[in-house]
């Protein structure tokens, strides 16, 4: 366990720095895009809103590439209907491995409360439910 808190350590010192090193050559090239454009117009408020505007277009293109790279593929209507036992099976975890995946995967996109919280819904659901119906 030394050995691991140890590295974990190291990796995320390590991490931090080349974060922080990359943080401020953003603000950097952020503050220098923004002298250049003011010294090119002279107007300090038409250099803030095309900062923004430049801002906004990288942020959102950030958000379209991590959408696009993240997404998981579904099969389609037409795969669907020419191979149904595929799609089906593509839906269905076969193993207890693909279920870990599932949950992980449900982690990620929502959070661990939020599954958690779920998970103990759905549990006290199936009790008070196998209660009502005289299974427990």
């Amino acid at each position: 366990m030394g050995d691991y808190a140890k590295t974990m350590v190291t990796r995320y010192l390590v991490l931090s720095v080349a974060g922080t090193a990359f943080l401020g050559a953003i603000v950097f090239a952020l503050l220098a895009g923004f002298w250049e454009l003011t010294s090119r117009s002279n107007d300090p408020v038409t250099s803030a809103a095309i900062m923004a505007g430049v801002l906004t277009a990288a942020g959102l293109l950030i958000a379209f590439v991590a959408y696009g790279i993240t997404r998981e593929k579904t099969p389609s209507v037409s795969e669907a209907f020419e191979r149904p036992v595929q799609a089906f099976q593509a839906q269905v975890p076969a193993t207890v491995n693909d279920i870990g995946r599932q949950i992980e995967y449900a982690v990620r996109t929502y959070g661990p409360v939020k599954v958690a919280t779920a998970a103990a819904a759905g549990g006290l659901v199936a009790g008070l439910l196998a209660k009502k119906f005289r299974q427990i």
